[in-house]
C-alpha cells in the first residue's frame, strides 16, 4: 500500500535507533496498574509513568481531556520490553512528558491479542520494510486511532519523538487527523472473498503447484525457512509432515527430518531440562532467544509426536518424553493448567541462566573422561562457542560418533553423558531462575491438551491421557461459563477478558482430539455446543469467515479477521478444520458446506500469498483433495485395537468407536455381539469390516 506524505511524515518519525542511554531509578509509589493481575502490567506498576490498563476509565479520560494516547503493548518474557521499561518508563524525565501530555495505557498482548492485532497491523501498514515487534508502541488520537506506530526506541529517541508529535498536535491537529484517518481506513478495509455457487472441487494439481512454492522457500541445508533467523513454525512443520505422508513425497520428508533434527540438537532446545526457546538468532539454530513459551512447546510436542508415529525415529520419541517432562515439571500449575512462559533474562542479563564457561563445567565434572565426552558432545571450549567466553549447549557429535572416537560401547557413552548432564542440571538449578509468567491462557492450555493426547497416542502411556483430561477439565471448570462462553485468561483465581476466536478454536480442536484418543463422546457433544456459540457470535456478514472478536465485545477502532498462519495457525483455518471434522462426526451438512467454502475462498488467494502464511490452510486442503476416512472401532475389545490405531500416523482419518454404538450416526448398526470390528468408511460408504489394524491401514491406502 502506498502512503501519502502526511502518513509518511508523521508515522515514520522516530524510526531510528541510537545508543542506549542510562536509566534513572523510578520514583516511589504506584500507578493505575497496581491492582492488575497480569505480570507484565505489574512490572510497570511502580513506574513514574501514570500507566492505566486498557479500560473505559482511561479511554474516557483521553476524550474528556482531549489528550493524545500512548498505547504500549508487550508481554512479560519480552527482552526488549524489559529494556525499554528500565531505560525510558522508569525515568522521571520521560514520565514528566508522558504524564503531562498523554494518557498512557499498558496492554499485555497475551491477555488482549485483539488490541495487539490492530496496532501490530497498523505498524505493518506504516513500516512496510519491517521493524515491527514488541514492545509495540502507538501514539494515538483520543479515539484510539494511531498516528505513529513502532517498536523499541532508546530513551532520547522516544523523548524526541513525543516532543515532535506534541509540537504538531499543538500547531496543526488537522495534519494528525489526516494521518490517523488514512491508517484507520487501511485497518478497516477487508480482503474480499467470493465463492461461486458452482460445485467446489479441490484438484491435486493445484495442491502440488502450491507445494512447489513452499519448497522454494525452505532451507535444505539447515532446516526451517531460508533466512538469518530461525523460527520453528509448527504449522509449516505439520503441513510438510502430512504432505510427505499423503503424497509419499521424499523432498518434504527430507526437509522435515532435517529441521526436526537440527532443532532438537541445537541451542534452541534446552539440552539439560528440556523445552524449546522462542527462536534462534542464527541460521543454524545454535543461538536462541532464550524465552520459552507454552504455545511453542505445546505445538512442537505435537509435531514430534506425529513425526514419531510417521517415521518411528526413536530420537523423536525421546524428545517428546523429555520436553513433556519439562512442561509437567516447570510450567504446570497446582490446578493442572499450564503457565504462559519463562523470561529470556535472569539477573538482568539475557540467557545468563543457560550459559556455561568451560572452567565452571570442569569444576562440576571431576571425571576426566566425562568432561571430555561433554566437551566434544556439546562443542564446549575455553574460548566459548558464543560471546565473552560463554558456551551454549548444542549437540555437535552423535552418540555413535562419540563412541567411535573414544572406542567405547554406545551404551556406556550414553550413561556417562546422562550422568554428566544431571550433575550440570543440579548445579544450574542453584542459579537465579528466569521469571515465570503464571498467567493461564485458554488457547495455549488447549494446545497443551492436544499435545498430551498426541504423546499418549505415540507412547500408549495412559499418564499423558490422564494429564490431558485434567487440563481439559480445568478449562471447563474455570474458563467455561454456564452460557458456554470462554474466558481468555486466568490468574490467582481471577478471570480476564472474554475469549477470542483462537480460544474457542483451540479448545474445540482439543475436545475433538480428546474424543479420538478416549472415545468419550461427551467431549464431542461439548465441542458441538461451543461451535454453535462461535457461529452465532463470531460469524462475518457473509457467514463465510469469522471475526477474531465476539459481536458481544466492546468495539475497537476495527474488527479484524485472523486469516494468516504464522507461529500459531490462524483461528479461521482452525475453525475450518473444526467444522470439517464436526460435520463428518455429526452428519452436519451446514458445517461441511461452510468449511468447504472457507477453504475454497482462501485457495483462490494462494497464488498471491507467501505459502508459508497459509500452511495450515494447505494442510487442511489435503483432506479435501483426498477425502478423510472415517475409521470406527466398535466392540467389547475395542481398547487394544484403539491403542494400536493411535500408534499409527493417520492424518487421513477421523477415529470413532467404543464398546457400544453411542449416539453418533456413523456408529449405528456397527456393533456385533461378542465381536470387535474395524470399519473403514469414506463419505458414509464402508468397506467390509476387518479385525486387524494392519488390514484397516491397507484399506486406507
Amino acid at each position: 500500500m502506498s502512503l501519502s506524505k502526511p502518513v509518511a511524515l508523521f508515522l515514520l518519525l522516530g524510526l531510528f535507533i541510537a545508543c542506549k542511554s542510562s536509566n534513572t531509578k523510578s520514583e516511589n509509589g504506584s500507578n493505575h496498574l497496581i491492582n492488575e493481575h497480569s505480570k507484565y502490567l505489574l512490572q510497570h506498576a511502580h513506574n513514574p509513568v501514570d500507566w492505566y490498563p486498557w479500560s473505559d476509565e482511561a479511554l474516557a479520560k483521553a476524550v474528556k481531556e482531549n489528550k493524545l494516547m500512548i498505547v504500549s503493548i508487550g508481554y512479560s518474557s519480552c527482552h526488549w520490553c524489559h529494556v525499554m521499561e528500565k531505560e525510558s518508563f522508569s525515568d522521571t524525565a520521560v514520565s514528566r512528558i508522558m504524564n503531562a501530555n498523554f494518557v498512557s495505557i499498558k496492554v499485555d498482548r497475551e491477555e488482549r491479542p485483539d488490541i495487539d492485532n490492530i496496532y501490530m497491523e497498523a505498524c505493518q501498514i506504516v513500516n512496510q520494510n519491517g521493524g515491527c515487534g514488541w514492545p509495540l508502541n502507538a501514539i494515538c488520537l483520543s479515539d484510539g486511532r494511531p498516528v505513529w506506530v513502532g517498536t523499541y526506541l532508546a530513551k532520547k529517541d522516544w523523548m524526541h519523538l513525543m516532543n515532535q508529535i506534541l509540537e504538531v498536535y499543538k500547531e496543526d491537529q488537522n495534519q494528525l487527523q489526516k494521518a490517523a484517518a488514512q491508517i484507520a481506513n487501511h485497518l478497516q478495509s477487508e480482503q474480499q472473498f467470493s465463492v461461486s455457487d458452482k460445485e467446489i472441487r479441490f484438484e491435486l494439481k493445484s495442491m502440488t503447484d502450491a507445494h512447489d512454492r513452499v519448497l522454494a522457500s525452505l532451507d535444505f541445508q539447515n532446516g526451517g525457512r531460508v533466512g538469518q533467523m530461525k523460527f520453528p513454525l509448527p504449522p509449516l512443520l505439520e503441513y510438510n509432515l502430512e504432505y510427505a505422508f499423503s503424497n509419499k513425497d521424499a523432498k518434504s520428508r527430507q526437509w522435515l527430518d532435517l529441521s526436526l533434527t537440527k532443532m532438537m540438537n541445537g541451542g534452541i532446545y534446552d539440552q539439560l531440562a528440556g523445552g524449546f526457546a522462542r527462536y534462534a538468532t542464527d541460521e543454524k539454530w545454535n543461538v536462541p532467544h532464550f524465552e520459552k513459551m507454552l504455545y511453542d512447546n505445546a505445538q512442537l510436542i505435537s509435531v514430534y509426536a506425529n513425526a514419531y508415529r510417521f517415521t518411528n525415529n526413536p530420537a523423536y520419541k525421546n524428545l517428546i518424553i523429555d520436553c513433556t517432562r519439562f512442561m509437567l515439571n516447570e510450567l504446570k500449575s497446582p490446578e493442572s493448567a499450564y503457565y504462559s512462559s519463562f523470561d529470556a533474562d535472569s539477573e538482568g542479563e539475557e540467557g545468563k541462566f543457560y550459559m556455561w564457561t568451560f572452567n565452571e563445567i570442569k569444576s562440576i565434572l571431576s571425571d576426566e573422561l566425562q568432561l571430555k565426552l561433554i566437551k566434544d558432545y556439546f562443542e564446549i571450549s575455553e574460548a566459548g562457542n558464543w560471546e565473552h567466553g560463554k558456551n551454549i549447549l548444542r549437540v555437535q557429535l552423535s552418540l555413535t560418533d562419540l563412541a567411535a572416537k573414544y572406542k567405547m560401547p554406545e551404551t556406556d557413552v550414553r550413561i556417562k553423558l546422562e550422568d554428566a548432564k544431571q550433575k550440570m542440571l543440579n548445579h544450574r538449578n542453584k542459579r537465579v531462575k528466569p521469571g515465570r509468567d503464571e498467567k493461564i491462557i485458554c488457547a495455549w492450555n488447549a494446545m497443551m491438551v492436544q499435545a498430551l493426547c498426541d504423546v499418549y497416542a505415540a507412547t500408549s502411556d495412559k499418564m499423558y491421557l490422564d494429564q490431558a483430561i485434567q487440563t481439559a477439565n480445568f478449562i471447563k471448570s474455570k474458563l467455561l461459563q454456564k452460557d458456554l462462553k470462554l474466558f481468555r485468561s486466568y490468574m490467582n483465581g481471577k478471570t480476564g477478558a472474554q475469549g477470542f476466536l483462537d480460544d474457542y478454536a483451540c479448545t474445540m480442536q482439543a475436545m475433538i482430539r480428546l474424543y479420538e484418543v478416549s472415545f468419550d463422546e461427551s467431549w464431542l457433544q461439548e465441542c458441538k455446543s461451543l461451535c454453535e456459540v462461535v457461529i452465532k457470535n463470531f460469524s462475518d456478514e457473509s457467514n463465510l469467515h469469522f471475526y477474531y472478536t465476539s459481536s458481544e465485545d466492546k468495539a475497537l477502532i476495527a474488527r479484524k479477521k485472523e486469516l494468516a498462519d504464522q507461529v500459531i495457525a490462524s483461528s479461521n483455518s482452525m475453525m475450518c478444520e473444526v467444522l470439517h471434522k464436526l460435520g463428518l462426526y455429526f452428519y452436519n451438512e451446514s458445517y461441511l458446506d461452510r468449511s468447504e467454502k472457507m477453504l475454497h475462498a482462501m485457495a483462490q488467494q494462494e497464488s498471491g500469498m507467501d505459502p508459508v502464511y497459509i500452511s495450515n490452510w494447505m494442510r487442511i486442503q489435503i483432506g479435501f483433495v483426498k477425502p478423510l476416512y472415517e475409521v470406527a472401532i466398535v466392540g467389547k475389545d475395542f481398547a487394544k485395537l484403539h491403542a494400536e490405531m493411535l500408534a499409527k500416523y493417520t492424518p487421513n482419518a477421523i477415529l470413532l468407536g467404543g464398546a457400544t454404538e453411542g449416539s453418533l450416526e456413523l456408529l449405528k448398526e456397527k456393533l456385533q455381539e461378542d465381536q470387535t470390528f474395524i470399519y473403514v468408511c469414506r463419505n458414509k460408504v464402508c468397506k467390509l469390516p476387518v479385525q486387524e489394524i494392519q488390514k484397516a491401514i491397507q484399506l486406507m491406502n
